[in-house]
Protein backbone atom coordinates (compact mmCIF):
# COMPACT_ATOMS: atom_id res chain seq x y z
CA UNK A 1 0.00 0.00 0.00
CA UNK A 2 2.51 2.22 0.82
CA UNK A 3 4.60 1.49 -2.40
CA UNK A 4 1.42 2.48 -4.18
CA UNK A 5 1.37 5.80 -2.52
CA UNK A 6 4.91 6.83 -2.83
CA UNK A 7 4.21 5.85 -7.64
CA UNK A 8 1.17 8.17 -7.07
CA UNK A 9 3.29 11.10 -5.11
CA UNK A 10 6.28 10.53 -7.69
CA UNK A 11 3.64 10.75 -10.69
CA UNK A 12 2.13 13.56 -9.29
CA UNK A 13 5.50 15.62 -8.63
CA UNK A 14 6.89 14.40 -12.55
CA UNK A 15 3.40 16.25 -13.71
CA UNK A 16 3.79 18.86 -11.77
CA UNK A 17 6.95 19.71 -13.45
CA UNK A 18 6.06 18.83 -16.34
CA UNK A 19 3.50 22.05 -16.43
CA UNK A 20 5.75 24.30 -15.06
CA UNK A 21 8.23 23.49 -17.93
CA UNK A 22 4.78 23.87 -20.26
CA UNK A 23 4.58 20.56 -21.19
CA UNK A 24 1.47 18.95 -21.43
CA UNK A 25 1.19 15.60 -19.40
CA UNK A 26 -1.62 14.04 -21.65
CA UNK A 27 0.06 15.13 -24.48
CA UNK A 28 3.49 13.47 -22.69
CA UNK A 29 1.54 10.48 -22.15
CA UNK A 30 -0.08 9.73 -25.64
CA UNK A 31 3.87 10.61 -27.11
CA UNK A 32 5.22 7.75 -24.66
CA UNK A 33 2.44 5.53 -25.46
CA UNK A 34 3.60 6.22 -29.73
CA UNK A 35 7.06 6.25 -28.97
CA UNK A 36 7.08 2.60 -27.38
CA UNK A 37 3.96 1.27 -29.31
CA UNK A 38 6.02 1.82 -32.37
CA UNK A 39 9.62 2.50 -31.55
CA UNK A 40 10.10 -0.10 -29.14
CA UNK A 41 8.63 -3.45 -30.64
CA UNK A 42 11.40 -4.53 -32.11
CA UNK A 43 13.39 -4.92 -29.24
CA UNK A 44 13.59 -7.61 -26.52
CA UNK A 45 12.76 -7.15 -22.77
CA UNK A 46 16.56 -7.74 -22.08
CA UNK A 47 17.33 -5.12 -23.97
CA UNK A 48 15.16 -2.40 -22.89
CA UNK A 49 15.65 -2.95 -19.28
CA UNK A 50 19.83 -3.16 -19.62
CA UNK A 51 19.65 0.39 -21.82
CA UNK A 52 16.71 2.04 -19.78
CA UNK A 53 15.79 0.18 -16.59
CA UNK A 54 12.80 2.56 -16.96
CA UNK A 55 9.68 0.75 -15.52
CA UNK A 56 6.98 2.55 -17.44
CA UNK A 57 8.63 0.89 -20.55
CA UNK A 58 6.99 -2.04 -19.74
CA UNK A 59 3.41 -1.12 -19.62
CA UNK A 60 3.86 0.28 -23.43
CA UNK A 61 5.77 -2.11 -25.51
CA UNK A 62 3.12 -3.51 -27.53
CA UNK A 63 5.39 -6.88 -28.37
CA UNK A 64 8.90 -8.68 -28.57
CA UNK A 65 10.38 -10.45 -31.04
CA UNK A 66 9.57 -14.28 -31.51
CA UNK A 67 13.71 -15.00 -31.36
CA UNK A 68 13.77 -13.96 -28.47
CA UNK A 69 16.89 -11.82 -30.03
CA UNK A 70 17.59 -8.06 -30.84
CA UNK A 71 17.64 -7.17 -34.76
CA UNK A 72 20.56 -5.84 -36.17
CA UNK A 73 19.40 -2.13 -36.31
CA UNK A 74 17.27 -2.38 -32.71
CA UNK A 75 20.43 -0.74 -30.76
CA UNK A 76 19.22 2.41 -32.35
CA UNK A 77 15.71 2.33 -30.83
CA UNK A 78 16.47 4.14 -27.70
CA UNK A 79 18.22 6.94 -29.80
CA UNK A 80 15.16 7.22 -31.69
CA UNK A 81 13.23 7.53 -28.37
CA UNK A 82 15.21 10.07 -27.61
CA UNK A 83 14.52 12.16 -30.63
CA UNK A 84 10.82 11.29 -30.86
CA UNK A 85 10.45 12.97 -27.42
CA UNK A 86 11.76 16.05 -29.18
CA UNK A 87 8.25 16.24 -29.70
CA UNK A 88 7.13 16.62 -26.04
CA UNK A 89 8.19 20.14 -26.72
CA UNK A 90 4.54 21.11 -29.09
CA UNK A 91 2.01 19.32 -27.52
CA UNK A 92 -0.75 21.28 -29.51
CA UNK A 93 0.87 19.88 -32.95
CA UNK A 94 1.37 16.07 -31.42
CA UNK A 95 -2.25 16.24 -30.73
CA UNK A 96 -2.91 17.17 -34.25
CA UNK A 97 -0.65 14.74 -36.04
CA UNK A 98 -1.90 11.75 -34.05
CA UNK A 99 -5.50 12.88 -35.22
CA UNK A 100 -4.71 12.67 -38.61
CA UNK A 101 -4.42 8.92 -38.14
CA UNK A 102 -1.40 9.09 -40.75
CA UNK A 103 0.69 6.45 -38.83
CA UNK A 104 -1.44 2.84 -39.49
CA UNK A 105 -1.50 2.84 -43.59
CA UNK A 106 2.09 3.60 -43.22
CA UNK A 107 3.06 1.42 -40.35
CA UNK A 108 1.13 -1.52 -41.98
CA UNK A 109 4.26 -3.19 -42.43
CA UNK A 110 5.35 -3.74 -38.72
CA UNK A 111 9.00 -4.44 -39.43
CA UNK A 112 9.87 -1.03 -40.74
CA UNK A 113 7.79 0.84 -37.98
CA UNK A 114 9.52 4.23 -37.48
CA UNK A 115 6.79 6.71 -36.07
CA UNK A 116 8.65 9.58 -35.64
CA UNK A 117 10.37 9.70 -38.77
CA UNK A 118 10.56 13.42 -39.12
CA UNK A 119 12.00 13.93 -35.76
CA UNK A 120 14.08 10.34 -35.32
CA UNK A 121 17.01 11.06 -38.31
CA UNK A 122 19.03 14.02 -38.18
CA UNK A 123 17.06 16.08 -40.93
CA UNK A 124 13.76 15.40 -42.73
CA UNK A 125 12.83 16.96 -46.16
CA UNK A 126 15.63 19.71 -45.91
CA UNK A 127 19.24 20.40 -43.78
CA UNK A 128 17.96 23.90 -43.59
CA UNK A 129 14.56 23.27 -41.65
CA UNK A 130 14.03 23.82 -37.87
CA UNK A 131 12.79 21.48 -35.76
CA UNK A 132 8.98 22.56 -35.09
CA UNK A 133 9.03 23.34 -39.02
CA UNK A 134 9.94 19.60 -39.27
CA UNK A 135 6.78 19.29 -37.76
CA UNK A 136 4.79 21.15 -38.92
CA UNK A 137 5.78 19.78 -42.45
CA UNK A 138 4.25 16.30 -41.20
CA UNK A 139 1.31 17.69 -40.13
CA UNK A 140 1.14 19.90 -43.33
CA UNK A 141 1.65 16.65 -45.96
CA UNK A 142 -0.73 13.75 -43.76
CA UNK A 143 -3.68 16.74 -43.45
CA UNK A 144 -3.64 17.49 -46.98
CA UNK A 145 -3.53 14.05 -48.19
CA UNK A 146 -6.29 13.45 -45.65
CA UNK A 147 -8.48 16.10 -46.61
CA UNK A 148 -7.94 15.81 -50.57
CA UNK A 149 -7.84 12.32 -51.25
CA UNK A 150 -10.19 9.35 -50.56
CA UNK A 151 -9.59 6.11 -49.76
CA UNK A 152 -9.33 4.35 -53.26
CA UNK A 153 -6.11 6.78 -53.21
CA UNK A 154 -5.18 5.69 -50.01
CA UNK A 155 -5.09 1.85 -50.64
CA UNK A 156 -3.25 2.30 -53.89
CA UNK A 157 -0.48 4.59 -52.62
CA UNK A 158 -0.22 3.18 -48.87
CA UNK A 159 -0.87 -0.45 -49.24
CA UNK A 160 -0.52 -1.58 -52.90
CA UNK A 161 3.94 -2.63 -53.46
CA UNK A 162 3.36 -0.94 -56.77
CA UNK A 163 0.93 2.40 -55.75
CA UNK A 164 -1.13 4.29 -58.08
CA UNK A 165 -0.85 3.96 -61.77
CA UNK A 166 0.22 7.10 -63.26
CA UNK A 167 0.81 6.85 -67.09
CA UNK A 168 2.01 3.17 -68.74
CA UNK A 169 3.72 2.72 -72.57
CA UNK A 170 4.67 -0.33 -74.14
CA UNK A 171 7.94 0.41 -76.41
CA UNK A 172 9.33 -2.38 -78.64
CA UNK A 173 8.35 -5.15 -76.48
CA UNK A 174 9.50 -3.19 -72.92
CA UNK A 175 6.71 -1.99 -70.74
CA UNK A 176 7.10 1.71 -69.30
CA UNK A 177 5.55 2.87 -66.11
CA UNK A 178 5.27 5.62 -63.79
CA UNK A 179 3.96 5.10 -59.90
CA UNK A 180 3.18 6.53 -56.94
CA UNK A 181 3.61 5.10 -53.84
CA UNK A 182 4.45 6.13 -49.99
CA UNK A 183 8.08 5.93 -50.04
CA UNK A 184 9.64 2.94 -48.50
CA UNK A 185 12.62 3.44 -47.65
CA UNK A 186 13.89 6.57 -46.57
CA UNK A 187 10.70 8.64 -45.74
CA UNK A 188 12.27 11.26 -44.47
CA UNK A 189 13.49 12.13 -47.56
CA UNK A 190 10.27 12.36 -48.80
CA UNK A 191 6.87 11.04 -47.83
CA UNK A 192 6.22 10.45 -51.68
CA UNK A 193 7.80 8.75 -54.23
CA UNK A 194 7.14 8.87 -58.47
CA UNK A 195 8.52 5.75 -59.24
CA UNK A 196 9.78 5.13 -63.08
CA UNK A 197 9.59 1.29 -63.88
CA UNK A 198 11.13 -0.88 -66.82
CA UNK A 199 10.01 -4.64 -67.20
CA UNK A 200 9.28 -3.75 -63.63
CA UNK A 201 12.33 -2.97 -62.48
CA UNK A 202 12.84 0.64 -61.05
CA UNK A 203 15.35 2.90 -63.00
CA UNK A 204 14.54 6.39 -60.92
CA UNK A 205 12.82 7.60 -58.01
CA UNK A 206 11.63 11.28 -57.27
CA UNK A 207 10.50 11.88 -53.91
CA UNK A 208 8.16 14.93 -52.56
CA UNK A 209 6.28 16.23 -49.69
CA UNK A 210 3.29 18.33 -49.47
CA UNK A 211 3.93 21.31 -47.78
CA UNK A 212 3.18 25.14 -46.72
CA UNK A 213 4.78 27.83 -49.14
CA UNK A 214 5.42 29.99 -45.96
CA UNK A 215 8.67 27.88 -44.99
CA UNK A 216 9.78 29.55 -48.34
CA UNK A 217 8.74 33.02 -47.18
CA UNK A 218 5.55 33.01 -49.75
CA UNK A 219 1.65 33.02 -49.05
CA UNK A 220 0.62 30.45 -47.29
CA UNK A 221 -0.70 27.79 -49.43
CA UNK A 222 -0.21 24.26 -50.07
CA UNK A 223 2.15 23.09 -52.34
CA UNK A 224 4.84 20.43 -53.28
CA UNK A 225 8.44 20.36 -51.81
CA UNK A 226 10.44 18.02 -54.63
CA UNK A 227 13.54 16.53 -51.97
CA UNK A 228 14.84 13.23 -53.45
CA UNK A 229 16.44 12.70 -57.34
CA UNK A 230 17.50 9.00 -57.83
CA UNK A 231 18.32 7.11 -60.64
CA UNK A 232 19.12 3.56 -60.30
CA UNK A 233 22.07 2.28 -62.10
CA UNK A 234 20.72 -1.46 -63.70
CA UNK A 235 20.50 -3.16 -67.20
CA UNK A 236 17.19 -1.27 -67.69
CA UNK A 237 17.96 2.16 -67.47
CA UNK A 238 19.85 1.41 -71.01
CA UNK A 239 16.98 0.03 -71.84
CA UNK A 240 15.23 3.09 -70.86
CA UNK A 241 17.97 5.28 -72.75
CA UNK A 242 17.11 2.94 -75.97
CA UNK A 243 13.49 3.60 -76.35
CA UNK A 244 13.49 7.21 -75.45
CA UNK A 245 16.65 8.68 -77.36
CA UNK A 246 17.73 12.57 -75.95
CA UNK A 247 15.40 11.88 -72.48
CA UNK A 248 15.97 10.37 -69.13
CA UNK A 249 14.12 9.01 -66.45
CA UNK A 250 14.74 11.85 -64.09
CA UNK A 251 12.46 14.12 -66.69
CA UNK A 252 9.56 11.66 -66.81
CA UNK A 253 9.66 11.71 -63.28
CA UNK A 254 9.75 15.28 -63.21
CA UNK A 255 6.60 15.53 -65.85
CA UNK A 256 4.86 13.23 -63.55
CA UNK A 257 4.99 15.70 -60.58
CA UNK A 258 4.07 18.59 -62.60
CA UNK A 259 0.78 16.13 -63.30
CA UNK A 260 0.26 15.70 -59.96
CA UNK A 261 0.84 19.74 -58.95
CA UNK A 262 -1.77 20.40 -61.76
CA UNK A 263 -4.32 18.24 -60.32
CA UNK A 264 -3.73 19.94 -57.20
CA UNK A 265 -4.21 23.32 -58.85
CA UNK A 266 -0.95 24.29 -57.66
CA UNK A 267 0.64 27.09 -59.68
CA UNK A 268 4.45 26.76 -58.16
CA UNK A 269 6.24 24.33 -56.46
CA UNK A 270 9.79 23.98 -54.93
CA UNK A 271 12.69 22.05 -54.67
CA UNK A 272 15.75 21.42 -52.26
CA UNK A 273 18.85 23.06 -53.47
CA UNK A 274 21.39 20.29 -54.17
CA UNK A 275 23.82 21.50 -50.70
CA UNK A 276 20.33 21.17 -48.68
CA UNK A 277 19.38 17.43 -49.26
CA UNK A 278 19.66 15.46 -46.64
CA UNK A 279 22.17 12.85 -48.05
CA UNK A 280 24.64 15.57 -49.20
CA UNK A 281 28.46 15.11 -48.39
CA UNK A 282 30.61 17.94 -49.79
CA UNK A 283 33.26 15.38 -51.72
CA UNK A 284 30.66 14.30 -53.76
CA UNK A 285 29.12 18.20 -54.37
CA UNK A 286 28.91 17.95 -58.18
CA UNK A 287 27.17 14.86 -58.44
CA UNK A 288 24.17 16.46 -56.18
CA UNK A 289 24.72 19.71 -57.96
CA UNK A 290 23.99 17.83 -60.97
CA UNK A 291 21.32 15.69 -59.64
CA UNK A 292 19.27 18.32 -57.75
CA UNK A 293 19.78 22.21 -58.57
CA UNK A 294 20.90 22.22 -62.44
CA UNK A 295 17.87 19.95 -63.39
CA UNK A 296 15.58 22.20 -61.56
CA UNK A 297 17.27 24.82 -63.58
CA UNK A 298 17.06 22.91 -66.72
CA UNK A 299 13.59 23.14 -66.08
CA UNK A 300 13.30 26.95 -65.41
CA UNK A 301 12.91 26.55 -61.69
CA UNK A 302 14.66 29.68 -60.13
CA UNK A 303 16.75 29.50 -57.17
CA UNK A 304 15.18 31.53 -53.93
CA UNK A 305 17.73 33.56 -52.00
CA UNK A 306 18.66 32.36 -48.76
CA UNK A 307 15.94 29.45 -48.60
CA UNK A 308 18.38 27.02 -49.65
CA UNK A 309 15.37 26.13 -52.09
CA UNK A 310 14.09 26.39 -55.90
CA UNK A 311 10.78 27.62 -57.29
CA UNK A 312 9.13 26.42 -60.24
CA UNK A 313 6.18 27.21 -62.30
CA UNK A 314 3.45 24.97 -63.36
CA UNK A 315 3.82 24.19 -66.07
CA UNK A 316 7.20 24.86 -66.34
CA UNK A 317 8.84 27.49 -67.91
CA UNK A 318 11.09 25.76 -71.06
CA UNK A 319 12.96 27.63 -74.09
CA UNK A 320 10.43 28.23 -76.81
CA UNK A 321 10.71 25.32 -79.39
CA UNK A 322 11.12 28.23 -82.03
CA UNK A 323 14.61 29.29 -81.16
CA UNK A 324 15.56 25.44 -80.29
CA UNK A 325 18.83 24.44 -82.23
CA UNK A 326 17.26 20.62 -82.63
CA UNK A 327 13.58 21.29 -82.74
CA UNK A 328 12.68 18.07 -83.89
CA UNK A 329 14.37 16.11 -81.18
CA UNK A 330 12.47 19.04 -78.67
CA UNK A 331 9.34 18.38 -79.62
CA UNK A 332 9.54 14.65 -79.53
CA UNK A 333 10.81 15.06 -76.10
CA UNK A 334 8.40 17.37 -74.51
CA UNK A 335 5.33 15.34 -76.45
CA UNK A 336 6.62 12.60 -73.85
CA UNK A 337 6.56 14.94 -71.01
CA UNK A 338 3.53 16.09 -72.20
CA UNK A 339 1.38 12.89 -72.18
CA UNK A 340 2.78 12.03 -68.78
CA UNK A 341 1.89 15.21 -66.95
CA UNK A 342 -1.80 14.54 -68.33
CA UNK A 343 -1.81 11.59 -67.94
CA UNK A 344 -0.60 11.71 -64.16
CA UNK A 345 -2.97 14.72 -63.78
CA UNK A 346 -5.82 12.39 -64.76
CA UNK A 347 -4.80 9.68 -62.18
CA UNK A 348 -4.60 11.68 -59.73
CA UNK A 349 -8.48 13.58 -60.28
CA UNK A 350 -9.85 10.25 -59.99
CA UNK A 351 -9.88 10.24 -56.22
CA UNK A 352 -9.63 13.96 -56.00
CA UNK A 353 -12.50 14.55 -52.93
CA UNK A 354 -11.57 18.54 -52.87
CA UNK A 355 -11.75 20.85 -55.53
CA UNK A 356 -10.89 23.66 -54.16
CA UNK A 357 -8.43 25.29 -55.54
CA UNK A 358 -9.53 23.89 -58.99
CA UNK A 359 -6.90 21.87 -61.15
CA UNK A 360 -4.77 23.73 -63.87
CA UNK A 361 -6.35 22.12 -67.21
CA UNK A 362 -5.36 23.43 -70.44
CA UNK A 363 -2.32 25.52 -70.06
CA UNK A 364 -0.78 22.71 -69.88
CA UNK A 365 0.32 22.64 -73.78
CA UNK A 366 3.14 25.28 -72.54
CA UNK A 367 5.26 22.17 -71.85
CA UNK A 368 5.33 22.55 -75.76
CA UNK A 369 6.23 26.12 -76.07
CA UNK A 370 8.05 26.73 -72.90
CA UNK A 371 10.79 30.20 -71.83
CA UNK A 372 14.39 29.54 -70.21
CA UNK A 373 17.03 27.29 -70.74
CA UNK A 374 16.90 24.06 -73.04
CA UNK A 375 17.43 20.74 -72.08
CA UNK A 376 20.08 19.05 -74.84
Amino acid sequence: MARCLFQARDLRDAERKDIAKRIDPSAKRLAEKLAFAHTFEAVDSEMLDTMLKARWVKHFRTRKLESDRATPTSWLAPFRLIAACKILAFPLRLKHLWSLNFMRPYFSNKNKRDTFFFLTHEYYLSRAFTLAQRVDCAINHYSFEGQNYGPAYHRSVYQSPRGLALWHRVVDGTSYSINLRATEDNRYEGDLSVLCFANDTRVCRVSFSYVDGSLFGLPPERTMFVTRNQTDRNPELQRFRDSFKQNSPPYFCLASVCGIAMANGMRAIFMVKDDAQIAYQKRYAQGFRNSYSALWEAFGAQEIDDRRAYWMSIPPKLTPVSIVKHKNRAVTRRTNWLEIAMSTRHAMLEDRTSWAPPPIDGEALALLRPAHKELR
